[in-house]
């Protein structure tokens, strides 16, 4: 055999051992003495091989076992970036979860006590006109009964609004603008507080033959001032 085809198979044979072994990770293969692998080699060639070319495997052997640690070196770095980084993205979606969680219960608890404080606060007399103040709140939306869209009348202390009775309701207190208003009992019970959106909060303390269903009629002060208003419609919520 040549020196130059002796050197090559030499290299081939030395590759193709390494590739092998460390596919197998048979590691110890790679681990042999010299003469065990110039006794493989030899076999292999069929010819005995130089010292040189014995060493040029071995080198080729080496640089071939160190690209594989390496490579598998790589690839556990590689996998412990990917897991840090899923880590990591997990920890901060799982912060974000809960930050909006808190910020949630925060809303909801200030919801509840706005809403408290509307049904605890006093209905009093005041001049009723509609109002972007008296839109309804989330507070409103989330906790109160929603009885849906209202036809508005309005009506006042007079014998031709309030027949016999004068300024006293069915209920027997007095018809007072901003706090009475005439339901159909048998949708909303006397003694409720209702809101009427766009006008505010006020009780149901009147009754009225013509007041059925979703009907309200809205107490003002004057026969004139209940004419002006006319008939308006909104949205109306039981508060309790």
């Amino acid at each position: 055999m040549s020196i130059s085809l002796r050197k090559h198979a030499a290299m081939f044979l030395a590759a193709t051992f390494t590739v092998g072994s460390m596919a197998t990770f048979g590691a110890a293969a790679l681990e042999q003495p010299t003469a065990v692998l110039s006794s493989t080699l030899n076999h292999s060639v069929g010819t005995v091989l130089t010292s040189a070319e014995i060493s040029n495997a071995q080198q080729a052997m080496a640089k071939a076992k160190a690209s594989a640690l390496k490579a598998q070196q790589d690839a556990a770095k590689k996998a412990q970036e990917e897991a840090a980084k899923k880590a990591k993205a997990e920890a901060a979606k799982k912060a974000a979860e809960e930050a909006a969680k808190k910020e949630a219960e925060i809303k909801a608890a200030a919801t509840k006590t706005a809403y408290n404080q509307l049904v605890a606060s006093a209905a009093t007399a005041r001049p009723v006109a509609y109002s972007t103040t008296y839109l309804a709140s989330d507070a409103i939306k989330a906790n109160a009964t929603a009885l849906g869209n209202y036809k508005l009348t309005f009506y006042d202390p007079c014998v031709e609004c309030n027949g016999n009775n004068l300024a006293l309701t069915a209920t027997g207190t007095t018809l007072t603008e901003g706090r009475t208003i005439a339901v159909d009992p048998s949708v909303i019970p006397l003694g409720s507080r209702v809101f009427i959106e766009g006008y505010g909060v006020f009780i149901a303390e009147d009754t009225g033959g013509a007041i059925k269903g979703n009907k309200i009629d809205i107490a003002v002060s004057t026969h004139e001032r209940a004419n002006e208003l006319g008939v308006q419609y909104a949205n109306v919520y039981l508060l309790k």
